[in-house]
């Protein structure tokens, strides 16, 4: 290739070249971390947010909730014992805003 003078002998030969030099492959793209946001790690979420049209009170809407979520996380084997699942509970109602906490609690203080 250095000894050829003519141009289009040159882009011929560095045509072939290429084509047996490997390709550079793409370097994979970690993801990120906010692409999948956690409602249950955010600072104090009101579940009022998740669900806007319902008609029950937060301490019944809570409950329902954490109903749901644990029901969740125990099929996919992530809470195996009853002190997991204890553990998990008192993370989400600390995470709660204050009125939603409380009337969980007043709900569990009736059934009591």
């Amino acid at each position: 290739m250095e000894e050829a003078t003519d141009p289009q002998a040159k882009v011929e030969l560095a045509k072939q070249l290429a084509k047996l030099l490997p390709r550079p492959r793409q370097a994979r793209r970690p993801r990120r971390a906010e692409a999948t946001p956690s409602t249950t790690k955010k600072k104090n979420f009101s579940i009022r947010d998740l669900y806007p049209n319902s008609s029950s009170d937060d301490g019944n809407l809570v409950l329902n909730y954490l109903v749901s979520v644990i029901e969740g996380r125990v099929k996919t084997g992530e809470l195996k014992t009853k002190a997991e699942r204890d553990a998990y509970v008192a993370e989400v109602l600390a995470s709660l805003p204050d009125n939603e906490r409380e009337a969980c609690e007043a709900l569990n203080a009736e059934g009591a």
